[in-house]
């Protein structure tokens, strides 16, 4: 008769070990120290003398405080097991979206002695009218920006009004300042 073959190895199977717990708020941290010093079987007074930290800063810690000390955190944490993992964000959890504007700003100011602040920009593809002294920088911004960062400079700045009137502003400029019209694809919705 031949041993049964165990299952294979799943981390998830050990019973002693927690998931990683991201760390984003103090309670978070407060409930991993009060589950594992309860699951040890510890009173906070014989994990503060074995921690070497004082009985407060143990209640402070487990009832979610939002300033301590690290190095004390760090020896209560050894005394339970555990341990802090510093890592990189996942890239997905947070996408950046990108800054249309700004990218507006610095590809019409290129070749230009003044920079068109975010400001300006803005306020031009508000209410569809060039300031004189930016009449250059729009002009370059019109005439070089590819296609992609006037339909996200429309979509960005739409949020204080529409994408559609923010193109529609766009067209005007074009015109008033004599840039000659090319075919953009604009969103439906623009």
């Amino acid at each position: 008769m031949t041993p049964a073959t165990p299952p294979p190895y799943d981390p998830s199977d050990r019973k002693d070990e927690a998931a990683p717990l991201p760390w984003r708020t103090n309670q978070q941290l407060a409930e991993a120290v009060r589950a594992a010093r309860e699951a040890a079987g510890m009173t906070q007074a014989a994990l503060a003398e074995r921690a070497r930290v004082g009985l407060k800063f143990l209640y402070e810690l487990e009832s979610g405080k939002d300033t301590l000390r690290t190095d004390k955190v760090l020896d209560v944490l050894k005394v339970l097991g555990l341990h802090l993992l510093v890592a990189r964000e996942p890239q997905a959890a947070y996408p950046v979206a990108p800054d249309y504007i700004g990218m507006a700003c610095t590809s019409a100011g290129v070749s230009l002695r003044e920079p068109l602040t975010p400001d300006e920009l803005v306020k031009a593809l508000l209410t569809g009218k060039a300031p004189k002294e930016r009449r250059a920088h729009l002009a370059v911004l019109l005439e070089e920006a590819p296609d992609e960062l006037l339909r996200g400079l429309a979509g960005q700045v739409g949020r204080w009004s529409t994408p559609a009137e923010v193109a529609a502003n766009l067209k005007r400029i074009a015109v008033e300042l004599g840039v000659r019209s090319r075919p953009i694809r604009w969103p439906k919705s623009a």
